[in-house]
């Protein structure tokens, strides 16, 4: 109970501050204009700030001498990344503790362009990283799909999304969606700071499957088709309202047909297609064994299979990554297997290197102990530091750490489905396969049995 009135003092003791510093800054502003108080030819005096601790937009009041009353021109960082100031009274200011500036936090102060008047606390800030779960769109099986553009909120989805998903430079993600059992299947972009959904493109009945990939080249996404004898490809323009945009048929090298008698090429027979940030083309694994790629620019594919193809490692491949640190390594997830493998392109070679292969379970720990059950889609994080994995039927998002090759969870209940938001290790996911991560490390899911669209944000 003590700890309750505690909180409760500090909470009204923080808003009548706050608001004392914003009626105190908009009578300043009143009467004087400009920086009212800032003196150019004195030094900025720093005192303390409270709390001391907290996540992002964490209020934090800086008390000192010398600020102004002009918020925009105070600057204030929390390490490297700048706070938002929102008043100031020449000595005292509100601010908002930036996203993800690091655990132990110098907070400077300066005004204006001049450099020189920068002071800085000799007391650290202690950031707290949160890591939460949310749904922006979905979450409850819904009676039609939407049309047209229309608002996130309230959006449902008739169908899951249970294929792999995209993310472009400006931060749309790109969903498909099979919309009836004639095969049609669409595309929809979603904004979050939009908060809208779109109607890209549907494509016709006689496609089995749209496949969506980024182009790290030149930020946009491409769709691959997986029907039988089909070979074209396109992406979706930015300059154009992100049209569909047909870039015709890949020219292969030469046919390679299945093994089974069924004369069917094998280059459609794929869950999904990764660009090498290397050399800029796609690449994709077949559930035959068989790797190989293709330039979206010139639409040239070509086969990369040694004689005798993958055999060993033959089966479902929906994640399918490069090695941050080296291009010539790629990571593909065998879904069947329960496993993830390791190819060496330059020397042709393929070996196990997460998982136990055809031992579905559920196990954090060192490469070679962990355990899977499905995993799908796989992405790395912008710092190139770690691959994360939708593990399908353990109803969780895993990490693989690339310094120290340990994997933990990082999101949801093992082994355990449902519907749940809030802090990562208690959300609840049902058989998430989709996976993408915008530049600044928000991840999004397709989360199949629950009919949505989820997120996952470091903050």
């Amino acid at each position: 109970m003590k700890n309750f009135y505690c909180k409760c003092r500090l909470h009204l003791w923080l808003a009548c501050l706050t608001a004392g510093i914003g009626l105190s800054a908009c009578s300043d502003g009143d009467e004087g204009g400009g920086n009212s108080g800032y003196q150019p030819d004195k030094p900025i005096e720093l005192e303390s700030f409270y709390p001391k601790t907290g996540p992002i937009a964490t209020q934090v009041i800086i008390k000192g001498k010398n600020f102004g009353t002009d918020a925009k021109a105070l600057n204030v960082y929390f390490n490297e990344k700048r706070a938002a100031v929102i008043s100031s009274t020449g000595d005292r200011m509100l601010v908002l503790a930036p996203k993800l500036p690091g655990e132990e936090c110098v907070i400077s102060v300066s005004v204006g362009e001049n450099e020189q008047n920068k002071v800085q606390f000799d007391e650290l800030f202690d950031y707290i990283i949160q890591t939460n779960v949310s749904t922006i769109a979905g979450g409850m099986k819904g009676t039609t799909m939407p049309e047209g553009t229309t608002s996130l909120i309230g959006s449902y989805f008739s169908s899951k999304p249970e294929s792999g998903i995209a993310v472009d430079k400006h931060d749309n993600l790109y969903v498909r969606f099979s919309i009836d059992d004639g095969g049609k299947h669409r595309v929809y972009m979603m904004n979050e700071e939009a908060g809208n959904i779109k109607v890209l493109n549907d494509f016709g009945i006689l496609v089995t499957g749209i496949l969506l990939s980024t182009d790290l080249a030149t930020g946009n996404v491409y769709w691959y088709h997986t029907n039988i004898g089909n070979k074209g490809y396109g992406y979706f323009d930015p300059v154009a309202d992100y049209a569909n945009t047909n870039m015709g048929d890949i020219k292969w090298d030469h046919d390679l047909f299945y093994t089974d008698g069924n004369f069917a090429p094998v280059w459609n027979a794929i869950q999904t297609f990764t660009m090498c940030p290397a050399d800029n083309k796609f690449y994709f694994y077949t559930n035959e064994g068989v790797v190989a790629r293709w330039d979206p620019a010139t639409g040239k594919g070509e086969d990369l299979t040694p004689p005798g193809r993958f055999i060993d490692s033959q089966g479902d491949i929906m994640g399918v990554v490069f090695d941050p640190r080296d291009p010539n390594i790629v990571y593909f997830a065998n879904q069947g297997q329960h496993c993830i493998y390791k190819h060496d392109i330059a020397a042709g070679t393929i070996e196990l290197w997460a998982g136990r292969k055809n031992t579905a379970g559920y196990l954090d720990g060192p490469l070679a102990e962990a355990q899977f059950n499905y995993p799908c889609q796989m992405c790395v994080d912008p710092e190139g530091e770690a691959i994360y994995v939708t593990d399908r039927e353990n109803h969780c998002i895993r990490k693989i750490t690339l310094s120290n090759g340990y994997v933990s969870t990082f999101a949801g209940t093992p082994k355990s489905s449902g519907y749940v938001n809030g802090p990562a290790d208690a959300a609840k996911f049902n058989k998430p396969v989709g996976l993408a991560i915008t530049a600044e490390g928000n991840l999004y899911i397709g989360d199949s049995e629950n009919y949505a669209i989820r997120r996952i944000a470091i903050e």
